[in-house]
């Protein structure tokens, strides 16, 4: 069953928690890492156990992971999206197995044009807007290069690529943040 509006955004709220708690989390295990007097960080392992399974790193592995938060930010603006497309689906009345016309650009029209409000009043405007789009398809289609494609989406949406042909698309707090406050900018306006 899909999310009602006021669950969308009880998400998106439990979603900041999350993200905020992690870096906290990431950073305290750093920290103790960090100060413990073990002589070979790539020899001493930890292990853990999850019923039958077992999962075994060396502690330089677990840092490495620890340190590599750009994987918790995918996660976190990958289900941000999902929330901004479920509110859209509610808001244009769409069912839950219901494609959603023309990609953001397309739906976040038209979700704008219910409140008569125009792409100008979105942060980041329509390009930042499909920048977001083009990041959250790379992070959930495994791909981290722009292509042709990708500046053509831009293009035929009459905006400016942020990117040139064979940048690799990273991402950092700050622009997850960025990307965030973006749907979310969307969301509010197409609401009032």
């Amino acid at each position: 069953m899909a999310l009602s509006i006021p669950d969308v955004w009880e998400e998106w709220k439990r979603l900041t928690r999350f993200l905020e708690s992690s870096k906290i989390a990431f950073e305290r295990e750093l920290n103790i890492w960090s100060s413990l007097q073990v002589p070979d960080l790539g020899t001493a392992r930890i292990t853990t156990l999850n019923g039958s399974s077992r999962f075994t790193a060396t502690v330089d592995e677990h840092v490495g992971t620890l340190q590599d938060e750009d994987l918790l930010y995918f996660i976190v603006l990958t289900y941000s999206y999902s929330l901004c497309e479920c509110y859209a689906r509610v808001k244009l009345g769409l069912g839950e197995g219901d494609r959603l016309p023309g990609g953001i650009e397309g739906w976040g029209g038209q979700l704008l044009s219910q409140t008569g409000r125009v792409w100008s009043e979105v942060l980041g405007g329509r390009a930042g807007i499909i920048e977001v789009a083009v990041a959250r398809n790379f992070i959930a289609h495994g791909s981290r290069t722009i292509s042709q494609s990708t500046i053509d989406r831009f293009q035929s949406a009459g905006e400016p690529c942020p990117w040139g042909l064979g940048d690799s698309v990273g991402i950092s707090y700050e622009l997850v943040e960025e990307y965030r406050r973006r749907l979310k900018s969307l969301m509010r306006l197409s609401s009032q």
